[in-house]
């Protein structure tokens, strides 16, 4: 399967939406509710065309290399490492860092972690995670690749777009067409390589979209890629929060 850029998707939604004769502010509707992220995935799982000349963007597991002075409680183990400047640029549209690295040292099962932006040239210690016998070791370490990719909001529905409300409600026919669109959106963005790890974008929540409560997704990190679990965690925060690099002020929260 080959790799769609975000502008892509959009055209292809565009089309759908031209070829089930749906008016032009319907289908726009659903293209502006499109968000781009990058999906961080292990290289075989990379596009066939994106695997030559692949560079590593991050890292699961190993030690990490943190800030001097930070305190983290010796339980808590190290679980990712981005490079800043192997992640596609002008593709996201939060504002996250473009150098240097980002450690994420977090927990399975709890809420609660340090999201550790490393600037280049800044002082650092080697910190490896804590021994484990309780089932819940990690993997790795192991490299990860960037891939950009498009989202769309969980378990959408036509009535949660008022162009989309306002054209189809009380009509059997147009609903089933704005239906035809939602799923061939959500086909498009259905990709390999997008249920690894994930930077920007909508939270891929079973339940209670953290959107719901006005904060954007940093990254979610699915369990099952780092250590065999079946949680997820997300990592977010309001936009300004983001934007002004106040990462100690970030949630972390776990949804299993």
């Amino acid at each position: 399967m080959t790799a769609l850029s975000h502008e892509a998707v959009r055209g292809a939604v565009r089309d759908a939406g031209r070829a089930l004769g749906l008016p032009e502010p319907v289908t726009e509707a659903f293209v502006r509710l499109l968000r781009p992220c990058v999906h961080l995935c292990p290289y075989e799982m990379l596009p066939e065309e994106l695997r030559k000349d692949a560079r590593p963007a991050a890292r699961v597991g190993g030690p990490a290399r943190v800030p001097e002075g930070v305190d983290i409680p010796d339980y808590v183990p190290h679980v990712l490492t981005i490079d800043c400047a192997a992640i596609p640029t002008g593709v996201l549209d939060i504002a996250f860092p473009t150098d240097g690295r980002v450690a994420i040292l977090t927990e399975t099962t709890d809420d609660g972690g340090f999201f550790l932006h490393v600037p280049t040239g800044a002082e650092t210690v080697e910190r490896h995670s804590p021994e484990r016998d309780d089932g819940q070791t990690r993997r790795g370490p192991f490299p990860l690749y960037a891939v950009p990719g498009t989202t769309i909001p969980a378990r959408l529905h036509w009535s949660h777009v008022a162009e989309a409300a306002d054209y189809a409600e009380g009509d059997a026919g147009r609903t089933e067409l704005v239906d035809r669109l939602i799923e061939q959106a959500e086909s498009l963005v259905d990709v390999g390589w997008g249920h690894d790890i994930q930077l920007g974008g909508y939270s891929p929540a079973w339940h209670d979209p953290l959107e719901d409560r006005g904060d954007v997704l940093v990254v979610a990190i699915p369990w099952g890629t780092v250590s065999g679990d079946d949680c997820i965690t997300y990592v977010s925060g309001t936009p300004e929060e983001i934007a002004e690099r106040r990462y100690a002020e970030l949630a972390f929260t776990v949804e299993c």
